[in-house]
């Protein structure tokens, strides 16, 4: 019995040695992701009526990421082959409406009318014409008498005529500095002058008066006041005091003139 029970003792030493000693397998875990990306394309036809503006075809197209987490559990001797989720198929174009769309209508151009807007008036001062009349010593006489028809009366009328100095001098040509008159005129063209301050009064601006320098006469427009003029001197503009002399004469002394 002692060896029998010897034996067994060592039998079971041994056997429990390698129980102990066999290594214990554990199931291995493998994660798998598996990523499916279906596309989903909608179309959109809407029924166009006359009269109607064709709105713009709308095409939708879906993205639906699909992931999908799998765990599979690996026993030592067999590995099991991870299975993919087969994509569904994605659903084909369909009409919401089976009616036949009607053609869109054609855009037709139209011509706007602008009615322009009028320019504005423009006032314009305009010098009565002035008529040069070149006299004789022995006829101006005459053209005295009929500068005598209007019936003017007082200073400087036909019957007191006023005699003085001439000069010239650049009228006022900008409306936001007019002459004291309210006037702007072309000096250039336009035949006008200022009488002396002295002798004017607001009731005379706008009136003709008739200008005699030896023989020479002339009919201009009171526009302005001459502060720097003594008596019966005058002030006239460029044109004017061309037409009876030379700028470089400067100053034209006994001249005759009255408000017609």
């Amino acid at each position: 019995m002692a060896p029998i029970s010897k034996t067994l003792a060592l039998a079971g030493a041994l056997f429990a040695i390698s129980g102990v000693a066999a290594p214990v397998e554990k199931r291995a875990v493998v994660w798998e992701t598996v990523t499916d990306i279906v596309w989903t394309t909608v179309d959109v036809t809407t029924t166009i009526y006359p009269n109607q503006a064709a709105p713009t075809s709308t095409e939708t197209h879906t993205i639906v990421p699909v992931s999908t987490t799998a765990a599979a559990a690996v026993v030592p001797t067999t590995t099991a082959a991870p299975q993919e989720e087969e994509a569904q198929p994605a659903p084909t174009s369909s009409s919401s409406s089976s009616s036949t769309p009607a053609p869109a209508p054609q855009p037709t151009e139209r011509a706007t009318e602008v009615e322009a807007a009028p320019a504005p008036a423009v006032e314009t001062t305009t010098a009565p014409a002035q008529t040069q009349n070149t006299q004789s010593s022995s006829s101006s006489g005459s053209s005295s008498s009929s500068g005598s028809s209007s019936g003017y009366t007082g200073a400087c009328s036909f019957s007191s005529k006023c005699t003085g100095e001439m000069t010239y001098y650049d009228t006022a040509t900008s409306a936001s500095a007019p002459s004291s008159c309210g006037m702007t005129n072309d000096g250039e063209t336009e035949f006008v002058i200022a009488m002396p301050v002295g002798l004017m009064s607001n009731s005379d601006c706008g009136k003709e008066v008739t200008i005699n320098y030896k023989g020479t006469s002339a009919q201009a427009k009171i526009v302005d006041k001459c502060m720097g003029c003594q008596g019966g001197s005058i002030d006239l503009s460029r044109a004017l005091f061309s037409h009876f002399a030379s700028f470089s004469e400067g100053r034209l002394y006994d001249a005759e003139w009255w408000i017609n």
